[in-house]
């Protein structure tokens, strides 16, 4: 060795070497003592609030009192979801939702819940098929086989209700991990399957969808967003049952390539093509969970709001009424505007909810924010709209503004919906929590976790669950949520599915002196989906936005109900349907009003 090589280090060397030397060793104690405390604490804790900043807790609110009654069995909701023994793979931990529609068309809202015939790989069971509940007057019968919408061989994911062919009757379409089902109804209380003679039997990992007529033909189109390509063989059931992996890479989405989505064109003869590659909308490298098709930005065209899993969350400004806004064969372009909207959000997104909440801050400008739920440790998040002279739209993140974000960040966030729990005009928040977290003492069962009621104050919201009854208190493997007056009392019940449970059906006992208008829209579904509704009261403005608001897996009953307080009556109600056109009511007193498309 040459002296050269041989020489002793300088003094700056020395300590460069030991400050890298310290570093290290400050690094593995911090970590090591970040995997003490963290093995020590449970975390999919009974009371969320624990553990968080004295001045984030809301014990001392007083609030108004709320009420639920899960009355799911005596009503006649009864069923078990997913069969047979947990097999710690992504599909069966993600699933399922639920759906309200008025199948029969007899006035009252009926209830399809997905389920899937037992663990991924194994032979179907009878008992795991999905259910259509018939409403009888507020309490259900099953109706599945008869309805023919059992789907035995589906792995079910979630489930929509829509008029897509326009004879007047709603027919269903159910998303499942393999060949989804559209459903057309006959109109006489059964369905046949005609997914792949109308082109919309895409055999991916399908989950969350949307409809809207995005080109404005006239025909209600619709958005599927594929989540990863999971393929499933013995090698993933044998990997996923070795006791060396705590977490097997068979739950792990970053495991496995993202999907591309489908938006299916309805072409007016019963048939769809996929355009979604022409249209900019396939999201190649996004695994989707959750899509939105909403006018954000008030051009009169229908946008698409895309959640993706563990990737960069895409805003999809439809420029289709603008003159380069189409391509040569006149197919409707979008672009993609997420980055410069802040509305890329990079986490965990599943949940997706869409209303107006500007009031809250005193900066209501008519147009959407959106609410998304998020994994464990990521919090939920608040966007909310900002429309400018110039008629461009950003986002504001108002979580912990609206008190949303702490109380969250222990939980994993998925169903949700925008509802007036006490019918005051204020929009208040349900979330269904589930963790995706394998328990310490048995790891073929899941963490429960408990639901979320955020009661609108006024400038912030109130977590209440555990004062609103002994149902909202438990704990649960929450996934798909649905809201709906299902039994026309003028207040809104919640519907949550359970993974390898049974279903909620939370009952809205809450005693309250205001009233409500429950609004019904009547045409074809290319103007209904997208509408907007808005409903003045006094001062205030009440902005919704019919099938906007997706939640997870579900549809919400398209019904919309609006607190009046302590009104009588709304001063006007405005319907601005989608594609065109609008309708206007004056002096609508409480109580439930039918509006109907007027071309």
């Amino acid at each position: 060795m040459s002296a050269r090589e041989r020489r002793p280090l300088s003094r700056r060397q020395r300590r460069i070497r030991l400050s890298l030397l310290a570093t290290l060793v400050g690094l593995g104690g911090l970590t090591g003592a970040a995997l003490w405390i963290e093995a020590g604490r449970e975390t999919d804790l009974a009371d969320p609030t624990a553990g968080i900043t004295a001045s984030f807790r809301d014990d001392d609110v007083e609030h108004p009192p709320i009420r639920f009654l899960d009355v799911a069995r005596s009503a006649g909701v009864t069923m078990r979801h997913g069969p047979g023994a947990r097999g710690r793979t992504l599909p069966e931990d993600t699933g399922s939702g639920l759906a309200w529609g008025d199948f029969d068309g007899d006035g009252d809202w009926d209830l399809y819940a997905v389920s899937f015939p037992g663990p991924l790989g194994a032979a179907p069971d009878e008992a795991g098929k999905n259910r259509l509940f018939r409403n009888d007057g507020g309490r259900f019968t099953d109706v599945t086989d008869e309805a023919g919408v059992a789907d035995v061989e589906g792995f079910g994911m979630g489930a929509s209700f829509a008029d897509y062919d326009g004879d007047g009757a709603v027919d269903l379409y159910v998303t499942n991990h393999g060949p989804n089902r559209l459903y057309r109804n006959r109109g006489d209380g059964t369905f046949e399957d005609v997914s792949a003679r109308a082109g919309v039997d895409d055999d991916s990992w399908s989950c969350g969808v949307a409809w809207g007529d995005y080109d404005r033909d006239g025909l209600v189109d619709l958005y599927v967003c594929n989540y990863v390509d999971y393929e499933h063989d013995a090698s993933v059931d044998q990997l996923a049952s070795m006791g060396d992996f705590s977490v097997p890479f068979s739950l792990n989405p970053n495991s496995f390539d993202p999907a591309p989505n489908r938006l299916y064109r309805n072409l007016g003869d019963g048939t769809f093509e996929d355009v979604a590659e022409a249209a900019g909308v396939d999201n190649p490298d996004g695994r989707s969970l959750a899509a939105t098709m909403c006018d954000l930005d008030g051009d009169g065209w229908l946008d698409v709001y895309v959640n993706n899993d563990v990737s960069t969350n895409r805003l999809y400004r439809n420029v289709g009424g603008e003159r380069d806004g189409g391509d040569a064969s006149g197919q409707v372009r979008f672009v993609d505007i997420a980055l410069h909207t802040g509305t890329a959000d990079p986490r965990g997104s599943m949940g997706l909810s869409v209303a107006e909440l500007g009031a809250m801050s005193g900066e209501p400008d008519g147009l959407p924010d959106l609410f998304i739920t998020h994994w464990v440790a990521q919090e939920n998040a608040l966007y909310a709209s900002l429309r400018f002279a110039t008629g461009r739209v950003e986002y504001r993140d108002r979580t912990r503004r609206y008190r949303l974000g702490e109380t969250s960040i222990d939980t994993v966030g998925w169903g949700c919906g925008f509802v007036d729990l006490d019918l005051d005009g204020r929009l208040d928040i349900v979330v269904a929590n589930g963790s995706t977290l394998e328990s310490k003492e048995d790891r073929l069962q899941l963490r429960a976790e408990p639901l979320f009621l955020f009661w609108n104050e006024g400038s912030r919201f109130v977590e209440i669950a555990r004062s609103a009854g002994e149902a909202c208190g438990g704990t649960y493997w929450a996934r798909g949520l649905a809201t709906a007056d299902y039994d026309g009392d003028g207040d809104v019940d919640v519907a949550v599915a359970v993974n390898r449970g049974h279903p909620l059906l939370l009952r809205n006992d809450t005693e309250t002196p205001n009233g409500s208008l429950r609004v019904v829209l009547r045409g074809p579904a290319a103007a209904l989906f997208g509408a907007r509704v808005e409903l003045s009261v006094g001062d205030r403005r009440q902005v919704r936005w019919y099938g906007a608001d997706v939640s997870y897996l579900s549809m919400h009953a398209p019904e919309m109900v609006f607190g009046l307080g302590g009104s009588p009556a709304a001063e006007q109600l405005t319907v601005r349907w989608a594609g065109g056109g609008e309708s206007r009511l004056e002096n609508v007193g409480a109580g439930r009003v039918e509006v109907n498309h007027d071309p």
